[in-house]
């Protein structure tokens, strides 16, 4: 309807999954990375949670899609199942032929799968979506699952995603084995208002309307006090903002069309409607007190030092947006190109599917435990990571000058 009336090459606001939509949001980018951690050290249980429509199951298309063909998925999103459903569902998923209903020969014949999988070079890997529904006994089985070992190696890895709840359920309080098992555990907020403006921003040049449409600053708060930063909400918001600023003929997407949108919508603010609190609304927490001993980042440029982060916080975005929070100029950096994340205190660096790749000592990689002296090239640029117990670089590198010049 209204995507000839802002020269769009596409609807920016669907709720349907699109690849090229997925916005690497603070909350969204801590839980890819944190998946592909999971993944790179084939060890436990990882537990992805978040309210919904706050992007799971994005997140989790988005990192399956990634993944190489060494593995065997089994993603289940019916939950409401018995144990012995449960088990013949992991079967059918994974292409086996159990012959039978009966619950211990459905284990039986995934162990020898998995077991087979292994021995192959590959490995299986059991995601389960709304894991809050998942009956006590169905849990119990995945347990038993994750459990399976060969020569000390894990034969299935699991990730569960589901509601709040299922924190509640995994607490380590609760002593269980099945708590036990759990590696990494990630909640995924909702976006936070300047994450909101670089969403709708994102989707609207994805659909090709970065010069024909824009929501103004001013919109925001009035964005955020009705959807509290669900990406689903903004959506279907936004989308209907949209249809009504077509209607009152207005190119300019002003307060009346996202009034006359939430009226026609019949939403009270979001507050009202959930009783949760965006997290924009809450008082911020105190920062540590000192960084003097946090690893940092170095920006070369043309062997030369332009700028120094320190790592204080738990993620880094890299990229040439200016809203990155480590600002790369120039069109050979992609707008989201990689970020560094802490993990258990250890941090990782991760290439975000950029276009021209990210090289660390001259070879390109995806993902890479950081070690102090590393030095990794995008675009024109080196970044070296320095422990904060290492003495701070007053010269250039050995062969930072060079790798500046090498093409990627």
């Amino acid at each position: 309807m209204y995507r000839d009336f802002f020269q769009l090459d596409d609807y920016p606001f669907r709720l349907t999954a699109d690849a090229r939509y997925f916005f690497m949001g603070d909350g969204h980018g801590r839980a890819t990375a944190y998946l592909n951690y999971l993944f790179h050290v084939r060890d436990g249980i990882g537990v992805i949670t978040g309210d919904p429509g706050v992007g799971k199951s994005v997140v989790l298309e988005h990192v399956l899609a990634e993944l190489q063909e060494d593995v065997a998925l089994a993603r289940i999103q019916q939950t409401q199942l018995t144990a012995s459903e449960f088990l013949l569902a992991v079967c059918l998923k994974l292409g086996i032929d159990p012959g039978s209903n009966n619950k211990a020969k459905l284990t039986e014949a995934i162990y020898r799968f998995c077991r087979k999988t292994h021995f192959s070079g590959k490995f299986v890997l059991l995601v389960v979506d709304e894991a809050q529904r998942l009956k006590p006994q169905v849990l119990e089985e995945i347990r038993m699952l994750a459990n399976m070992e060969k020569n000390g190696r894990k034969l299935m890895h699991v990730v569960l995603s589901g509601q709040p709840e299922l924190n509640l359920i995994l607490s380590p309080q609760q002593k269980d084995a099945l708590s036990q098992q759990v590696r990494l555990s990630c909640h995924i907020d909702p976006l936070k208002q300047e994450e909101v403006r670089r969403y709708i921003e994102y989707r609207l040049w994805i659909a090709g309307g970065e010069h024909t449409v824009e929501f103004p600053d001013e919109v925001l708060p009035l964005i955020m006090q009705f959807t509290g930063g669900i990406p689903r909400l903004i959506n279907v918001l936004c989308d209907m903002t949209l249809i009504a600023a077509c209607i009152s003929n207005n190119r300019f997407v002003d307060e009346n069309a996202v009034l006359a949108a939430i009226r026609k919508l019949e939403w009270p603010p979001y507050v009202e409607r959930t009783g949760n609190i965006p997290k924009d609304c809450l008082l911020p927490r105190p920062g540590p007190a000192s960084n003097q001993n946090q690893p940092r980042i170095s920006v070369y440029d043309r062997g030369r030092v332009i700028a120094e982060y320190c790592l204080d916080k738990e993620r880094y975005q890299i990229g040439r947006g200016a809203t990155q929070d480590i600002c790369l100029q120039g069109r050979k950096a992609s707008r989201y190109h990689a970020q560094i994340v802490n993990i258990e205190g250890k941090f990782y660096l991760q290439d975000l599917n950029s276009t021209n790749g990210t090289y660390l000592n001259k070879r390109m990689v995806t993902w890479h435990s950081l070690v102090n002296g590393d030095h990794f090239k995008i675009a024109d640029y080196v970044l070296v990571y320095n422990e904060s117990d290492a003495p701070k670089l007053n010269t250039i590198p050995e062969g930072i000058e060079s790798l500046s010049r090498t093409e990627s």
